[in-house]
């Protein structure tokens, strides 16, 4: 078997920004063969330690080594969704982009089909990045664990909106990658992937290791209660919803067949369903991302129509998407526009205020780089954005992915939140491929498949293991 030696040890890493401690002297091995995970609340040092071990930041104080050996970054690799990779790249690019030596693109190609074909995972290697969806990103970078032979591999946050299906993908490529005698560092909010997906889960808590366990005696209330000295318990959601229609949507045509729905004032309406099942389509075509016919719409009692999402604030849609959506910040600018209480919101005024969001965060990282202060964490930045959407004047709510990068003590505070807007009328529209969270914050679930709505499901009657299943 494998040496006896941890395959990474790291000892008394420090590391501040200005006044600021983020890491107070973490102690961690690694050992050949297995995926540790790391897991704490939001903005504890996570990201910044993963970027150290990485050698892309470097630390204060502190010593690593790999297999006994000095510390070579160039052995450890970094799978981190919010990198931006260069859209121009192919898959086949991509995969193999760190890889030494200089193989021909032939070779290349026929190790990226053998790869592909043994995960199942349905990506083309002639595909670029820019043509692909986020979570087709993602999965490209699943396989990249199985290209690239690097010793270590620290992936962070890497799981967020995926399917159960996906998880499985990155399960198996994980499984692959450890065989070999390769060590993985898995960093997530999500405490039952941790448990399920690796062999110990180490817990972060002020700047150091607390405490590490074995997965397969840990439960979910010993990792809470290590991360914030108690159990923390998701407690169910006030229901608001109401019998009074604000969203009436009649033969919808962006799928193989016309999909109609009714959303009420108060109510929390989820979609689940594969990738392939016409969810997607729904959710962009309500945005105003893919436009699609509809019989009619109607919001609030009037007619409607969504063409682009410039037409959204002046229906009261507000939308919360996903945390690696480019239009992200457009969508923040409009939902801004509409707290102004704008009926007709024009292109021009989307534009300004979208170009001085953009340059606030920018300020706000150029200041971070110059003061030597860490900018906000994934879930900190995430549950900003969710306060502010809180706030708006909005009739409907669309939330994509919403509890994205938040630990599971902001999720509380994310479900009371949802009961103060459902409780003031609004009606929310909930996309999220996490079943828990499906069955948690919905009042009634529409189940699609084939392009079409099957089943819809009343939350009071059904079980999570129920919504697992769609």
């Amino acid at each position: 078997m494998w040496d006896k030696e941890p395959l990474l040890a790291v000892r008394g890493m420090r590391k501040s920004f200005g006044r600021l401690e983020v890491l107070t002297g973490v102690d961690i091995d690694l050992r050949h063969g297995e995926v540790l995970g790391i897991v704490g609340p939001n903005g504890v040092g996570k990201s910044t330690m993963a970027s150290i071990i990485a050698g892309y930041t470097s630390a204060d104080e502190g010593v690593a080594s790999l297999s006994g050996g000095p510390w070579d970054p160039r052995q450890i690799m970094l799978i981190d969704p919010q990198n931006e990779l260069d859209p121009r790249l192919t898959v086949v690019e991509a995969m193999f982009r760190h890889v030494e030596g200089r193989p021909s693109l032939t070779e290349l190609m026929t190790r990226a089909k053998r790869i592909l074909s043994e995960t199942g995972i349905p990506l083309s290697p002639t595909h670029r990045l820019g043509g692909l969806s986020h979570t087709e990103r993602r999965m490209a970078e699943v396989v990249r664990m199985l290209a690239d032979p690097r010793e270590v591999i620290v992936i962070d946050e890497l799981s967020n909106a995926l399917n159960a299906d996906e998880l499985e993908d990155l399960r198996y490529a994980l499984n692959r990658t450890v065989e070999e005698g390769r060590g993985v560092l898995y960093i997530t909010h999500q405490l039952e992937e941790a448990l399920r997906l690796c062999n110990r889960v180490a817990v972060l808590r002020d700047g150091k290791i607390e405490q590490i366990f074995d997965s397969a005696t840990t439960t979910v209330d010993q990792l809470t209660e290590a991360m914030f000295g108690s159990v923390i318990e998701i407690t169910p959601r006030r229901a608001n919803a109401t019998a009074d229609v604000v969203m009436d949507v009649v033969g919808l045509e962006c799928t193989t067949e016309p999909v109609s729905f009714q959303l009420n004032r108060g109510e929390v309406l989820g979609f689940t369903g594969s990738r392939s099942s016409g969810v997607e389509e729904v959710r962009d075509a309500l945005i105003g991302k893919r436009p699609a016919y509809m019989a009619s719409l109607t919001v609030d009692g009037r007619a409607a129509r969504i063409t682009a999402p410039r037409d959204l604030p002046s229906l009261g849609i507000a939308v919360l998407t996903n945390m690696l959506d480019p239009e992200s910040e457009a969508h923040a600018a409009r939902n801004i526009v509409m707290l102004d209480g704008e009926e007709d919101v024009d292109d021009e005024a989307i534009e300004d205020t979208t170009r001085i969001l953009l340059m606030l965060k920018e300020s706000e990282d150029r200041m971070s780089e110059l003061l030597h202060r860490p900018t906000q964490s994934t879930g900190q930045r995430r549950w900003q954005q969710m306060q502010e959407i809180a706030s708006q004047n909005a009739r409907i709510m669309i939330l994509i992915q919403p509890t994205d990068g938040l630990d599971i003590a902001t999720r509380e505070r994310f479900v009371r939140l949802l009961e103060e807007i459902t409780g003031r009328g609004v009606g929310v529209l909930l996309f999220t491929s996490d079943e828990r969270e499906l069955h948690q914050f919905s009042d009634r679930v529409l189940v699609m498949a084939d392009g079409g709505i099957r089943e819809e499901w009343d939350t009071r009657t059904i079980t999570t293991e129920a919504t697992r299943g769609a």
